[in-house]
């Protein structure tokens, strides 16, 4: 047997190995399929190769085992102290009873009452925002972003920390391994270092890695909590709001909304943020949890706040399920912003019947992002949606990176989470659902004026476009459960 007849039978013998591997791992349908197309692909080993390395969302085991060991516990203590006689939460979510028990089924995390929020829609106000309250802080300041800029917001943000820092305030940052690159790569890790800062960076990336876990999987999280009272969270990076522009593609500035909270929801976020920092950092502090989660007095009047994380480590599809339960809860209206729309069957059938049963669906989507597949494979939706009467906006104004939904003006949803399937099962996220009919209507407020910006796409015209974009597009769309 020559050496070209070995490696084609064992190129082929692979491909069926990991094919009975695809079907037997019981994935939807929709995934299963793409599987099989990419590992039959007419190309020696592309498909093998390909599925080796992002095939299976593994974290690796020994990661998996510390996370386990050494966060065990966390959210259980945590939700003692906030369920100590005065969170009692289900008043206030009662028209959202069946939301809040799901996101609390799959996260761990009870909704928590009174506290005040307010949604930031403005790239420049949020980091100043967030530099105030750094100037302000007392005890401790802890941030988690995905991306951080080497310049401008970030190092007016180092500049922030390097104060507290001197001020004896302890300062824990973690960011996102690839997604902070070039901050890593940068000098401020080192003058934030140097200033008493502690710092590490989420997921590592390399070749030994790459061998036991997925090197995609990444921390997309946008996370900051000062003094455990005061928190924000939403699509906003430590970038300026000039961050990925590219004039001559006409892609961006990027457009981002964050909210600010004040109260218990604070410490659900520093939850989060403590698991993550355990995990990356040589640091532990579960000793800690007490003097880090004091019970505190709950206002008389506030918002219910309801913060679920999401990931690979976390129950599967964790926030997918509260997602289709919050659509499916939809009686009037329901609006959603996001820059990458590919929802697999459910979330696809879910926005559809809520149009057919008389609810006013509108998703408004940027005109143009920075992927030209991930942008292909949500246009190939467009059809079966707006035939259902889902009404789809293309905002005009840059890339919008909001990621939010409301609810019949009732229930609204902002946080780091995209509508794919790469943020619902491969990305740690996360978002908050806040129970509150007055702070919904803010974020519709904000939502509308996306929407005032943004030009209507008909089924009339969609549908006349060249025969070569609708099959590049649906090409695109089998590849979906896999973006």
């Amino acid at each position: 047997m020559t050496l070209a007849t070995a490696l084609f039978s064992a190129d082929w013998l692979l491909r069926v190995i990991l094919s009975g591997r695809v079907v037997m791992s019981r994935r939807p349908v929709s995934a299963t399929l793409a599987w099989l197309l990419v590992l039959f692909i007419p190309l020696p080993w592309a498909g093998v190769i390909l599925y080796a390395i992002v095939g299976e969302p593994r974290l690796g085991w020994r990661r998996v085992q510390r996370y386990q060991r050494l966060t065990d516990g966390f959210v259980a203590k945590a939700t003692v102290f906030w369920r100590g006689g005065t969170q009692d939460w289900t008043t206030e979510c009662e028209p959202y009873k069946q939301v809040a028990n799901v996101a609390t089924a799959v996260s761990d995390m009870p909704p928590l009452r009174g506290n005040h929020i307010s949604f930031l829609g403005d790239t420049d106000h949020t980091i100043e925002a967030l530099i105030k309250d750094i100037d302000s802080a007392r005890s401790r300041v802890h941030l988690l972003y995905y991306i951080w800029m080497d310049r401008g917001a970030g190092e007016r943000v180092a500049e922030a920390l390097e104060r507290a820092a001197g001020r004896g305030v302890i300062c824990r940052v973690l960011v996102d391994a690839v997604g902070s690159k070039h901050f890593l790569r940068s000098a401020l890790p080192g003058r934030l270092r140097r200033a008493g800062v502690k710092l590490a960076a989420a997921l590592p990336v390399n070749p030994l890695r790459m061998l036991f876990a997925r090197v995609d999987l990444r921390n997309h999280r946008k996370i900051a909590v000062i003094d455990g009272w005061v928190a924000y969270a939403g699509s906003q990076n430590i970038t300026d709001a000039s961050f990925g522009y590219k004039p001559r593609r006409k892609i961006g500035p990027w457009i981002d909304a964050t909210a600010r909270v004040e109260g218990p929801a604070a410490q659900a976020l520093e939850v989060v943020f403590l698991r993550d920092w355990e995990i990356e950092s040589e640091e532990r502090l579960g000793d800690q949890l007490k003097e880090l989660l004091p019970e505190v007095p709950i206002p008389d009047e506030g918002s219910t706040v309801h913060v679920v994380p999401s990931g690979p480590g976390d129950a599967v599809s964790a926030l997918r399920q509260a997602l289709l339960t919050a659509i499916y809860s939809a009686r009037e209206e329901l609006i959603l912003t996001t820059p990458y729309f590919v929802p697999d069957d459910a979330m696809r059938e879910a926005l559809i019947a809520a149009a057919l049963r008389g609810v006013a669906v509108t998703i408004v989507l940027p005109a143009r992002v920075d992927g030209v597949v991930v942008g292909a494979a949500a246009r190939a939706h467009y059809v079966d949606l707006l035939q259902a009467g889902v009404r789809i906006k293309h905002f005009r104004s840059g890339l919008l990176h909001s990621k939010t939904m409301t609810v019949d003006s009732d229930l609204a949803m902002i946080g780091s989470v995209n509508l794919d399937m790469r943020s619902f099962t491969l990305n740690f996220e996360i978002t908050l659902f806040v129970y509150d009919s007055d702070e919904a209507s803010l974020m519709r407020m904000l939502q509308v004026s996306y929407i005032e910006d943004s030009d209507d796409v008909f089924l009339e015209d969609w549908v006349r476009r060249p025969v070569w974009k609708r099959a590049f597009e649906n090409t695109m769309r089998m590849f979906g459960p896999l973006l």
